[in-house]
């Protein structure tokens, strides 16, 4: 659907302006929707797996394990796929009020695409360099959207997620490297280009949810305080956007309808996007392996 024809939906939890801002810079921030009880039991859920963690020593395709993990002190950068991994991540997933945010962004029928429960930790090492997402995952039009939650309270020294205003309406970067090797984020140049000094920092008490449209340029600096930053991430899309090359990070729910119906006519955006790697073949690791490879 285009922009014009959601905006005359009838909104479902999002605010006009909260629509409008979305559509016109690129991402927005709801504050107040999760209900708490989820949020407590979400919290909960997440301190199991981080226990879990302890007893992995690399890897795998449940943990994405940063270079000081140890059974001491976690390190887990991603739980993959966590819709696979326990049936409450798919209970978010498929809430009215997830369902609902992403029907404001995207339209009456929405497709679930992929989720991921990502940890920023202390110290200057935990930086994401500025990218977009939809050259990880090309569809046939760019209404996917990431809701995220902030399990815990965010402000601008826990190193939250930076969005350029207006920068879907740009140009999509390169995430290739000078050796034609995917480096999950934008050279220096194109950061200077899209201007990622004006970068706002999506900020919000727990509970709080975000949402990046998938051409807007975004990244995070150092997380600055003594904890963990965790944010549960769900990308969902409208009906008639379809994949046309393989995901990185696929779910046995990916494709599925959440709310509304399937499309019957694909919906195809004429403006172009660059041919990712095959993951099927080349497999994929996580953005922070990308990123740190480079």
């Amino acid at each position: 659907m285009r922009p014009e024809d959601i905006l005359a939906e009838q909104p479902i939890v999002m605010s006009d302006a909260d629509r409008v801002r979305y559509f016109t810079e690129g991402f927005a921030t709801v504050e107040g929707v999760t209900p708490p009880d989820m949020l407590d039991r979400i919290r909960a859920k997440s301190a199991e797996f981080l226990e879990q963690s302890r007893s992995v020593a690399a890897s795998n395709e449940a943990f994405d394990l940063g270079p000081r993990h140890s059974a001491e002190q976690p390190h887990v950068r991603r739980l993959r796929r966590p819709v696979d991994l326990d049936p409450l991540f798919w209970e978010v997933a498929t809430a009215p009020f997830m369902t609902g945010i992403a029907a404001d962004l995207v339209g009456p029928d929405v497709k679930f695409h992929s989720a991921k429960l990502n940890y920023k930790w202390p110290g200057t090492g935990e930086l994401v360099k500025w990218h977009q997402d939809i050259p990880a995952w090309p569809h046939t039009n760019y209404s996917p959207v990431t809701l995220g939650i902030y399990l815990d309270d965010v402000t601008a020294a826990e190193g939250p997620l930076a969005c350029v205003p207006n920068s879907h309406n740009g140009p999509i970067y390169s995430h290739f490297g000078p050796d034609d090797a995917w480096t999950g984020h934008i050279s220096d140049a194109d950061a200077e280009a899209a201007d990622v000094r004006s970068a706002v920092d999506l900020t919000g008490p727990a509970g709080t949810v975000i949402a990046i449209n998938c051409r807007t340029v975004h990244g995070s600096l150092a997380n600055l305080t003594d904890r963990a930053r965790p944010l549960l991430l769900y990308v969902y899309s409208s009906a008639d956007a379809f994949p046309w090359m393989p995901a990185p990070t696929p779910t046995s729910k990916t494709g599925e309808i959440v709310r509304g119906a399937p499309a019957k006519i694909a919906h195809l955006d004429p403006r172009p996007c660059p041919v990712p790697p095959d993951w099927s073949k080349a497999g994929y690791a996580s953005i922070f392996t990308a990123q740190k490879a480079m």
